[in-house]
């Protein structure tokens, strides 16, 4: 089998098809199966490996007024979507309201208001601003997914691996609030209000959201996020989830939890702790989180049950 020709080396990792042809590049070339064809008009090297290249082999066609939006903005901010990324997901195009679509294949429109949803620049790619970005995505999106996105722009938390808002926290309660009120007639506003009712400030992971969610839900009380445990004035533990006036602790145990021995030992020892001063410590994973969380609730029940709280 004869390899293809080598590319001109002016030609980066992605490329247009005409910037090719302008190279001398022949048509026939560009039909080789060692290119990818992620868009009209536009090849790459290899497969897309992330969201990001895929959008950079786009953006090079993209009309200036239009701008990344919905969930492939969401995933540019690194913002929590609560499904992986996949190559066959259509990139969400937001177009401004009046201006002329793209038609490109593998793409969705959104269009949207710039005075309402303002686009911005993340890394040399246009793309709505993450509260516009959740803001664009809000009609679609289930409930508890959409508050596990508010929760992330509010945390000034660093354990949300790959969110890459400008600051932490990005923006507070009020801020999102009055943003909305800005907002009317804009789709999505009504579920991005009735979630922002459910987020809560300082949480540490979506799934301490879900476990929360999940807990409040099942008609339980709701639970403290990230509560002091401090003793004679030291502070000795932070819980995710905790009841302080029944002294019940839930604790929310990653992947990582479990597989790092380090991590493990100090789970252990906080545990330990934290018995040693009468707390219940539920210890939740993954598992507990499955259908809506059943598994989750019935312990929290339990543990409530045994403090003498009806619930």
């Amino acid at each position: 089998m004869v390899a293809p020709e080598p590319l001109p080396e002016p030609l980066g990792s992605t490329f247009t098809t005409a910037e090719a042809l302008r190279l001398g590049v022949s048509r026939k070339r560009l039909r080789a199966g060692d290119l990818v064809a992620p868009r009209h008009g536009v090849r790459m090297r290899e497969q897309p490996a992330d969201v990001r290249a895929l959008a950079t082999a786009f953006a090079s066609r993209m009309a200036p007024t239009h701008a990344f939006a919905g969930v492939t903005a969401a995933r540019l901010w690194g913002l929590p979507v609560a499904h992986p990324w996949r190559a066959d997901e259509p990139l969400v195009v937001g177009v401004p309201v009046g201006a002329t679509a793209t038609r490109a294949k593998g793409t969705r429109v959104r269009r949207f208001d710039p005075r309402r949803l303002v686009p911005g620049e993340l890394e040399g790619l246009r793309t709505l601003w993450p509260a516009a970005a959740v803001m664009s995505m809000a009609r679609e999106t289930p409930h508890a997914d959409l508050v596990v996105l508010l929760d992330a722009l509010i945390t000034p938390s660093e354990h949300y691996p790959g969110l890459r808002v400008p600051q932490r926290p990005f923006a507070s309660v009020e801020q999102l609030a009055a943003f909305a009120d800005r907002c009317r007639r804009v789709h999505g506003r009504g579920a991005f209000r009735v979630a922002l009712a459910d987020v809560r400030t300082g949480v540490d992971s979506p799934p301490e959201t879900r476990s929360r969610l999940a807990i409040v839900a099942a008609g339980l009380p709701e639970p403290t996020v990230q509560h002091e445990v401090r003793v004679d004035g030291e502070l000795r533990a932070v819980i995710d989830l905790a009841y302080p006036e029944w002294l019940i602790a839930v604790e929310y145990a990653g992947e990582h939890h479990l597989t790092d021995p380090a991590q493990w030992a100090k789970d252990i020892r906080r545990q330990e702790l934290l018995e040693s001063l009468g707390w219940i410590v539920i210890r939740a994973t993954k598992a507990d989180l499955r259908h809506g969380g059943a598994g989750l609730v019935s312990r929290v029940r339990s543990a409530l049950a045994r403090r003498g709280v009806d619930a």
